[in-house]
C-alpha cells in the first residue's frame, strides 16, 4: 500500500520536472509574437524599443536676427531631396541692413556656412546681429558686410570660443574675427583667399584693440582675460548701432560664464575704428 502511494507521487512529480528543466529561467525569456512595423522593423508587443528618429539630412536651421526680432527657417532641399525655390530671396532679405532696410545679395557660400554651423550645433539656433551693412552705415571701406559677404552672430547655448574654434577648423578661405567683450563672433566669406583670424579685444564705446598676435593670445590666455580699461572711451563707432537693441554688454566679466547665462543672453556690442582687421 505505502509502495503504491509513492510511486503515485512520483508520477504527478514528472510534468513539473520536465517543465522547470526546459525553462531553467523559470519562464522569463519567453518571447511574445513579434509583429513587423513600418519599413519591415520587428516590433515586440511588450517593451519594444522604439528607434531613435534619425534627423533629416535636409533639416532647417533656425536662424533668429536679434534687431528685427525675425525667423528664418533655412535649407536648400525638401525631406526628397528637392530643390526649394526661392529660399535665396528670403536669405537675403532677412540678411538685410536692418538700419536702412536695404536688401542686398548676399554672397550665395555664406548661407551654406551657417547651414553647416546650425547642422553641427543641432537643436541650437543661430541668432544673427548683423548681415549686410549699408555703406552709409558701414564705415570701414573694406568691410566685407558691405559686399553682403559676412555675418556676425552667435549660437543660443553655446560659449563663443567653442564657435570661434569651431569656425576656424571647418572653414577654408574665411575669415573669423573674435571679440572676447562681445558675444558674437564674426565669419566671412574670402572666396579663394587666404584665410584670416583676428581679436578685437574692444569694449562698449571703446576704441578698437587689435592682438598683435592673435593665435599667441589664445595658447597664452590672454585672449580670453585681458580686458581693457573703459578711460579709452571715445564713443559710439561702428556696429554699436547694430546692438543697441540687445542692451549694453557687461565689460570686466566673461560673457559666457555660467553667471551670465543663467541671467539670460547678454547683448553683444562691438566697436570698430578705421583700422581696418579684414586686410590680414
Amino acid at each position: 500500500m505505502f509502495r503504491r502511494a509513492v510511486l503515485a507521487f512520483a508520477l504527478l512529480l514528472l510534468p513539473s520536472q520536465a517543465w522547470a528543466t526546459s525553462h531553467p529561467d523559470g519562464g522569463a525569456s519567453t518571447t511574445l509574437p513579434k509583429a513587423k512595423g513600418k519599413a519591415g522593423i520587428q516590433v515586440g508587443t511588450r517593451g519594444a524599443t522604439k528607434k531613435a528618429k534619425k534627423l533629416s539630412r535636409y533639416a532647417a536651421v533656425e536662424l533668429y536676427q536679434i534687431n528685427t526680432k525675425e525667423t528664418l527657417r533655412l535649407r536648400f532641399q525638401d525631406d526628397q531631396g528637392r530643390p526649394i525655390k526661392g529660399w535665396k530671396k528670403r536669405f537675403d532679405r532677412f540678411m538685410r541692413c536692418h538700419q536702412t532696410g536695404t536688401v542686398f545679395k548676399m554672397d550665395s557660400r555664406l548661407p551654406h556656412m551657417l547651414y553647416e554651423v546650425g547642422r553641427h550645433y543641432q537643436g541650437h539656433r543661430l541668432e544673427v546681429v548683423s548681415g549686410y551693412r549699408h555703406p552709409k552705415v558701414a564705415r570701414n571701406p573694406k568691410s566685407p558686410h558691405k559686399k553682403g559677404l559676412a555675418c556676425d552672430f552667435r549660437v543660443a547655448g553655446v560659449p563663443n570660443t567653442e564657435l570661434r574654434d569651431y569656425l576656424r577648423k571647418t572653414f577654408t578661405h574665411a575669415g573669423v574675427g573674435y571679440y572676447p567683450n562681445s558675444v558674437f563672433v564674426h565669419l566671412d566669406n574670402r572666396k579663394q583667399g587666404p584665410s584670416a583670424f583676428w581679436i578685437d579685444y574692444s569694449g562698449p564705446g571703446q576704441a578698437s584693440e587689435y592682438a598683435a598676435d592673435p593665435r599667441s593670445d589664445l595658447r597664452s590666455g590672454r585672449a580670453d582675460n585681458h580686458r581693457p580699461g573703459m578711460e579709452d572711451s571715445n564713443g559710439r563707432a561702428e556696429f554699436e548701432d547694430d546692438m543697441a537693441h540687445a542692451g549694453a554688454a557687461v565689460v570686466g566679466s566673461k560673457p559666457q560664464d555660467k553667471e551670465a547665462q543663467s541671467a539670460g543672453p547678454k547683448p553683444p556690442v562691438e566697436v570698430k575704428t578705421t583700422r581696418d582687421p579684414f586686410g590680414e
